[in-house]
């Protein structure tokens, strides 16, 4: 399943404002959410893809977040952006 998330990283990163036409690889619904989560200079940090709707996802790390793409620094509340989604992790 790992593989599924994996595979829409390109469509989210490719047209970052344009997620709500990815379909989730867990129930196939629209809704896919994320943010990247780094260092303000670098933008290194991590990504958190999750699905608003069966609120399943994956967290990747060590990832350098692209131009235009929803961003927080380390230093940002995450409570307040990002839900407590289940990690999919096989």
């Amino acid at each position: 399943m790992n593989k599924d998330w994996i595979s829409i990283i390109p469509k989210i990163t490719a047209h970052p404002k344009d997620n709500h036409r990815v379909k989730c690889p867990n129930c196939g619904e629209y809704g896919i959410e994320y943010i990247y989560v780094g260092d303000e200079k670098t933008k290194i940090g991590y990504l958190q893809i999750w699905c608003r709707k069966c609120l399943k996802g994956i967290y990747v790390s060590r990832v350098i977040a692209p131009a235009n793409a929803n961003f927080a620094t380390f230093d940002d509340d995450l409570k307040e952006i990002v839900p407590n989604y289940d990690f999919i992790n096989d």
